[in-house]
């Protein structure tokens, strides 16, 4: 049975071939060039919702720079690489390697005599573990006062000039849920492959430790607007899940150093009314007239901590449960809510890596399928046409949908069945799917795999099954059926 990646490979190369000496061949071979490579997530959201920080925070390096400099107006690709290097990009595809140096706080990049509006995106090549399954692309913020920095994320992350499609899933960051968070999620939802489906976008409620003035209990008051955010019908219909993350502190977690530890160790010695005044804002504890520590040094802290920050190891350390740098790292990671953000893109995203880039690349070859209609028609209709052919008869696009409506609660199932169904629906070895051992045998996968046919087909069939249940339904029973014939091949 061949898989949607080798019937989508197969897709590119018959296109390649159409389009040999054309502008587009290419674009072809970008497009093909994505189904053997790292998943491509994009990190996206508004003007100052943290996205470089939870970069960095997510590579366990600050590399993304977070302030607001010439790189930050431009998108940035971080791959893995076995050298350290930047190149610069142009929309023609042409590529410069650019000077650039590691300062403490990110990349500091010389972009030459390269204005920023000429260069499409950048690309840092860095020796990461992180980057080995996920290239990260960082993206200029939406809803930015200069309209040219929304236009390079939409032109990026959704093209509609034949461009191939550069990002497979997408970390949206939102502080509150604003219309132009849902016309993105809304844009980036492809609705041209397959079963439209979500299960490519999550949603973080970002700089969740901001939530509350920075109270010690921000995260759990995050936490609880997070949930209320997963129960909106129509946010869920954007995006997979949402969950609190204070990105600041992941990345500061991972990043601590000695010198910070020893500085918050000194502010917790004061005696105890001495520290709560000091804590009662930005300003109190910035004031140049106290003595104990440098300004300087302490507004460092505020901008590595922020106020929770502060709050939460200042405390820690003042009743001694914890002393050393590396126990307050741990706290600050812990806290941060980024496990959990891993946890979910290693559940939604990466069991799927295969079937997620297939589905960008048909994307891309329909763009490009359009580029060609403007001169050749009938060479444009020969591209779609095979295109058309591979999306509806891809069945793992069926299971992408599957996958959404199960995982976010779309559709009622038990938590057996939800597991069942997001075991069955990740891109695994035919044992793992059917819920045992690696290893496990032909003939035992068989057995699963006909006693799950029989039960799902029976509730797809039954005419008191909601009609979205029962499509549902019928799409695992025909996952078991494929299942069952790969074991029989």
């Amino acid at each position: 049975m061949t898989g949607v990646a080798d019937q989508v490979r197969s897709a590119c190369d018959e296109a390649g071939a159409l389009l040999v000496g054309q502008p587009e061949e290419r674009q072809v071979r970008e497009i093909r060039d994505t189904l053997d490579g790292p998943l491509r997530v994009a990190i996206a959201g508004r003007v100052k919702a943290g996205k470089s920080t939870l970069l960095n925070a997510l590579v366990g390096e600050r590399l993304a720079p977070t302030d607001a400099g010439e790189c930050t107006r431009l998108v940035t690709v971080y791959h893995e690489a076995l050298g350290y290097e930047v190149i610069a990009v142009n929309a023609s595809g042409t590529s410069t390697a650019l000077a650039f140096e590691r300062g403490d706080r990110a990349l500091r990049v010389d972009l030459g005599s390269s204005p920023a509006d000429s260069i499409e995106r950048l690309e840092v090549g860095w020796p990461s573990a992180a980057l080995r399954q996920m290239t990260l692309i960082d993206t200029p913020g939406l809803a930015s006062i200069d309209a040219s920095n929304s236009r390079r994320t939409h032109a990026f992350l959704t093209p509609e000039d034949g461009g191939p499609v550069r990002a497979d899933a997408v970390i949206y960051l939102m502080r509150h849920v604003h219309r132009s968070d849902a016309d993105f999620l809304d844009a980036f939802l492809d609705r041209s492959v397959g079963d439209v489906s979500p299960v490519n976008a999550v949603g973080v409620l970002s700089r969740a430790d901001e939530i509350g003035s920075c109270r010690l209990d921000a995260m759990e008051s995050a936490a609880r607007i997070a949930a209320r955010l997963r129960s909106d019908s129509n946010l869920r219909s954007l995006c997979s899940s949402v969950i609190p993350v204070a990105g600041l502190l992941a990345e500061t977690g991972q990043t601590l150093r000695e010198s910070e530890a020893a500085s918050l160790r000194s502010l917790a010695s004061l005696p105890g009314d001495r520290l709560e005044s000091l804590l009662l804002s930005v300003d109190r504890f910035c004031d140049p007239t106290i003595a104990e520590m440098p300004v300087e040094t302490r507004r460092a802290l505020v901008d590595r901590l922020g106020m929770f920050g502060l709050r939460l190891t200042l405390l820690e350390l003042s009743s001694g449960r914890l002393s050393s740098g590396p126990e307050l790292a741990a706290l600050l990671v812990r806290v941060s809510g980024l496990a959990e953000l891993r946890s979910l893109v290693n559940r939604h995203f990466l069991p799927r890596a295969r079937i997620l880039r297939s589905r960008s690349a048909l994307s891309g070859l329909r763009t490009v399928a359009r580029a060609v209609a403007v001169r050749d028609s009938e060479l444009a209709k020969s591209i779609e046409a095979r295109t058309e052919r591979v999306a509806a008869g891809a069945h793992e696009f069926a299971e992408l949908r599957l996958a959404h409506l199960v995982l976010t609660g779309a559709v009622r199932l038990s938590e057996e069945e939800r597991a069942e169904i997001e075991r069955l629906t990740a891109d695994a070895s035919p044992a793992s799917r059917a819920g045992l051992a690696e290893g496990g045998d032909a003939a035992s996968i068989r057995k699963v795999a006909m006693a799950a046919i029989e039960r799902w087909r029976v509730r797809a069939e039954d005419p008191l099954t909601d009609p979205v249940l029962a499509d549902v339904c019928a799409v695992a029973a025909h996952s078991y059926e494929r299942l069952y014939q790969a074991a029989v091949s």
